[in-house]
């Protein structure tokens, strides 16, 4: 799968779309020090590029022609620690979308704060790509459950052409841990002798968990050399980080750590050290801060990453602004996965009740729930928007032919039953025709009751 970066930043998607499998082969970015950082780090093929001049960069991506177009615009219209008023920076995401819906990839990725959501930036791109042809999987992830050790809260919004809303949302939620990765299981590694250290240890069995998170993205290699900076913030085994919005500044190594920003390496100020917050589990002048090595590997960096800039300010911003690696690479794994037809959309909500509720008894329910399930295996885990050609995919799946009549019939009954079904839940929040979403028409129907 090839893929076109935009708003490359110094490389975090990138990063981990390659660790994945997935090809970068073209990366932008407007700001010229992120693109030496990236074409440094990870290769040459990033470019400073103002995205907002359309008529240049789309004739130019669209001659590369990408399986896949993704990247984070701007945030700061919508983040918690901005101002949240829409300006300049939320129209890079409506910026996005049109160059997306122009060169028309299969794939999109885009990843944005949660605020996002809400913006209307984000509902005029959302309309954009809908009436392109895309499904659209918008998740609401935190990168503590896919190998980071931050509560870092974004919206990864996954996008295919022809398939139906929600395709890629249980995958999603599927790849994530048990549990939030803590600091704890990400630097207690470096403690060599934890008999004499004053480290306390973890139970064995949350060791094991530990273990099993950590091998989730292979960052602790048997041969690794302890740094001293790690081992002071565990055995110190509190982090300070500057609050936002009334927040605590204090954490322990046993939580994640909260959102990397540029100021995650700063010292509790004199303001908080005289009104901290209540909730705090240690004294902020007794804690450990952030350097700037541990703020970028926990964002995904890998050790031998080199920054390059005339100030430490730009290179912390380039960290903050990154996409954590390891939160990209699960991304890139669930749509090369759903790409081979590896995995296949869950059946959410009730739908045996709703089955029940329309007449069918459970055992009958249950049957027209597996052969749904049946079907989506032969469609390669495949939805559609339009279910008349979702059915004459199934209709052309090698070997389908060869089924006896009948489960043929109940297979594609069975889709368009699971079609009326998720169309029911799509009306019931949006008030309108259950079918309306589904695009039922004679021609469906004859197909789904054909034999």
């Amino acid at each position: 799968m090839r893929a076109v970066e935009l708003f490359c930043g110094a490389g975090g998607m990138s990063r981990g779309l390659i660790d994945a499998g997935i090809q970068v082969i073209q990366a932008y970015d407007a700001w010229p020090v992120a693109v030496e950082n990236y074409r440094h780090n990870i290769g040459p093929h990033a470019e400073v590029a103002d995205l907002k001049n359309l008529l240049s960069i789309i004739p130019e991506i669209a001659r590369l022609a990408p399986d896949m177009i993704c990247g984070g615009p701007p945030c700061q219209d919508y983040s918690l620690a901005g101002r949240r008023q829409e300006g300049e920076n939320a129209s890079m995401t409506i910026a996005f979308a049109i160059i997306a819906t122009a060169v028309r990839p299969e794939w999109i990725i885009m990843e944005n704060v949660i605020q996002a959501a809400k913006s209307q930036a984000w509902a005029d791109a959302r309309t954009m790509l809908k009436r392109a042809g895309y499904g659209l999987s918008e998740s609401r992830t935190n990168a503590s459950l896919y190998g980071v050790p931050q509560s870092r809260r974004r919206l990864i919004v996954t996008a295919r052409l022809g398939e139906r809303d929600g395709f890629l949302q249980s995958a999603i939620a599927a790849a994530s841990s048990m549990r939030p990765m803590t600091l704890r299981d990400f630097f207690a590694p470096v403690v060599k002798n934890p008999e004499t250290s004053p480290v306390r240890r973890l139970p064995r069995s949350r060791e094991k968990e530990a273990s099993e998170i950590r091998g989730r993205i292979g960052a602790f290699p048997e041969n690794r050399r302890p740094h001293p900076d790690d081992i002071a913030l565990v055995e110190n085994g509190f982090v300070y980080s500057r609050p936002v919005r009334g927040g605590r500044g204090v954490r322990t190594i046993d939580e994640p750590y909260p959102t990397v920003t540029r100021t995650s390496w700063e010292r509790p100020a004199p303001k908080y050290l005289s009104n901290p917050h209540p909730d705090d589990p240690a004294p902020a002048a007794s804690t450990f801060a952030l350097t700037r090595d541990q703020a970028s590997r926990i964002q995904g960096f890998p050790e031998d990453w080199r920054w390059i800039a005339r100030t430490q300010r730009d290179i912390l911003q380039m960290i903050a602004n990154a996409v954590p690696a390891p939160l990209a690479k699960a991304i890139g794994e669930i749509i090369l996965a759903r790409q081979a037809g590896q995995t296949i959309p869950a059946i959410e909500g009730r739908f045996l009740d709703w089955l029940e509720r329309s007449g069918h008894r459970r055992t009958i329910a249950r049957n027209i729930k597996s052969s749904a399930m049946r079907a989506r295996r032969l469609l390669d885990g495949r939805t559609y928007a339009d279910l008349a050609r979702e059915l004459a995919n199934l209709d052309a799946v090698a070997g389908f032919a060869s089924l006896p009549k009948n489960t043929r019939s109940d297979l594609r009954r069975a889709l368009l039953l699971l079609a009326e079904f998720e169309a029911s839940k799509k009306s019931r929040s949006k008030r309108r025709c259950p079918l309306a979403s589904i695009e039922t028409t004679p021609e469906t129907l004859e197909l789904a009751n054909a034999a």
